[in-house]
């Protein structure tokens, strides 16, 4: 055998890859991808595409398998396929093997052979997985928040994680995407929810909306989840309840506060890649490793203030804090890392099922 290139002409990060994921599997051959540039104006939540070594997508990374390079040399001689984006075609002129052409139609991906011949085509499921055949789900039973415009989170990993989750369990659920700069005074869209995701991402300017509503959640029985962002907000919505700490904010959002809940590492380190993570109860366990990309961490210094909430750390390493969760919350758990970049349709990550799983209980 030997090499198969798949050319993707997406401009869009969350569908880089759809394409030759579902090529490679279904001829049970390892996907490379020779790493493309982004450098556009996306919404955060549509990639998580970093300079610090590694490039994740929606599209790419429902193979755990997958391997990323940045230079031709390193792809491997056969017995591979190996995706690219199409303005990077040039760099394997010189390289045998056969070429595939994926074309983003907007509301399908086509991969055709050289001669033009479709070979597939995908469509997205509810949750922004490109798939041959979407699957159903029965009629809703739960309704779950995110907080966010439906435009930016339709094609997350985020979204993706959840419906893994949901097909594995096979429970239908609606989707209510909340304003995170235009909440009512008592959070009324909190009403009626299953529970709340406060996603992660770079967008500032979903933070004060998100720790709004993780703070309205604090004496709550709604589940909670927050990846990274969401975390920040969570542990910072905590500190707010402490006299003298109601003015406590992240540095990012606010770097002339007086007081900030998480400040950059000290050696402006940019935190990134898949890394060792041992969280302990109450947070529901998982795979050994979490998926980081993070420049800011909790301020050590207000470990205690932190505890006098009610909030425990569930997981850390040498001294960052990597979890957080209210134990005497039937599910409000925080991660600083991204468990949804390690979601796969036939493995939803934990965190995601034990969500669903207390949404369930809580009806009950």
């Amino acid at each position: 055998m030997s090499l198969t290139f798949i050319v993707d002409d997406t401009q869009r990060p969350a569908r880089f890859g759809a394409s030759a994921v579902c090529w490679s599997s279904a001829h049970r051959l390892p996907l490379w991808s020779l790493r493309p540039a982004f450098d556009g104006d996306y919404p955060d939540s549509h990639q998580h595409v970093v300079s610090a070594g590694y490039c994740v997508t929606t599209g790419l990374y429902r193979d755990s398998h997958a391997q990323e390079v940045t230079h031709v040399v390193q792809l491997p001689e056969s017995d591979a396929v190996v995706v690219l984006a199409a303005r990077d075609q040039a760099r394997i002129e010189r390289l045998p093997g056969v070429r595939l052409f994926s074309r983003d139609a907007g509301d399908r991906l086509v991969l055709s052979d050289e001669h033009g011949q479709q070979l597939l085509q995908l469509q997205p499921d509810a949750f922004g997985r490109w798939t041959t055949a979407p699957s159903s789900l029965p009629a809703p039973r739960l309704c779950i928040g995110l907080p966010g415009r439906e435009t930016d989170l339709r094609e997350s990993p985020t979204l993706a994680a959840l419906g893994d989750a949901a097909h594995q369990l096979n429970i239908g659920i609606t989707l209510r995407f909340l304003p995170p700069d235009g909440l009512s005074d008592d959070v009324d869209e909190l009403s009626g929810l299953d529970a709340l995701i406060l996603p992660g991402g770079s967008s500032m300017r979903v933070v004060r909306g998100q720790i709004r509503l993780a703070a309205a959640t604090l004496h709550r029985p709604l589940p909670v989840l927050g990846l990274c962002l969401g975390m920040q907000s969570m542990a910072t919505a905590a500190l707010q309840t402490q006299a003298g700490y109601a003015d406590a904010m992240l540095a990012e959002v606010s770097p002339a506060a007086a007081l900030h809940s998480f400040i950059a590492f000290d050696d402006r380190r940019h935190r990134c890649g898949l890394l060792p993570f041992s969280p302990c109860a109450p947070l529901p366990s998982g795979p050994g490793v979490m998926a980081y990309n993070h420049r800011y961490r909790f301020n050590p210094a207000l470990r205690s203030p932190l505890a006098a909430s009610g909030v425990a750390v569930s997981a850390e390493t040498d001294g960052i804090v990597e979890a957080i969760s209210l134990p005497e919350h039937p599910f409000w758990h925080g991660v600083q890392g991204h468990p949804e970049l390690l979601s796969r349709p036939d493995a939803p990550h934990p965190l995601f099922t034990a969500l669903l799983n207390a949404a369930v209980s809580a009806q009950a």
